[in-house]
């Protein structure tokens, strides 16, 4: 039997001024007034209703954990984000709904396992920095790659690399600082 899920004003956990942590929720309507001011959230499993983050204001840091979406239209409308981490979302494949966020400088993808592509980022010209790990699915870098001003790439553990992923990270013109945590990754493949 799984976690039950309690009311979000039940499990919410303050992280700093204008943070907060919700641990297997339910966020409903009626409780926007109070989420109104937040402007960092990690989701860990929560229920949202369709569109409610986009009704946050000040939102501008997103961390979403766990749970089974197969999409992230959960964020879709959140058009403040500067910042969005999806970590070990067991269903999750669709990232079309990315594409949106462009106002986003700073992304991290950990622990995907159904995700096989990525759409082109190349529209988000804010975008600056990106962390991709533990995704063995996915088939390519260069929608990642797209990105008009990347400045940073990381790589952590088991990401697929192709030897045209290679050539455009090393003539990606904007492209400042790469690194791979290759941990758990044979020499002959992250070297």
């Amino acid at each position: 039997m799984g976690t039950p899920f309690r009311s979000a004003r039940e499990v919410a956990r303050t992280r700093e001024a204008q943070g907060l942590w919700l641990d297997h929720a339910i966020v409903r309507e009626d409780d926007l007034e109070w989420l109104q001011p937040i402007e960092r959230l990690t989701l860990w499993n929560v229920r949202l209703p369709d569109g409610f983050l986009a009704k946050l204001p000040n939102l501008w840091w997103l961390d979403l954990r766990g749970g089974a979406l197969a999409d992230i239209r959960i964020a879709f409308g959140a058009s403040g984000l500067k910042y969005l981490a999806v970590n070990q979302v067991r269903r999750l494949s669709d990232f079309s709904a990315i594409t949106s966020f462009t106002q986003l400088r700073s992304l991290s993808l950990y622990g995907l396992s159904k995700v096989v592509r990525l759409p082109s980022l190349e529209g988000l010209f804010n975008l600056e920095r990106v962390e991709v790990g533990q995704m063995k699915s996915l088939i390519s870098l260069a929608p990642i790659l797209d990105t008009p001003n990347l400045k940073e790439l990381l790589l952590i553990r088991k990401v697929s690399v192709s030897g045209v992923d290679i050539h455009r990270i090393t003539h990606h013109p904007s492209l400042q600082r790469f690194d791979w945590v290759a941990e758990d990754v044979p020499n002959r493949v992250w070297m």
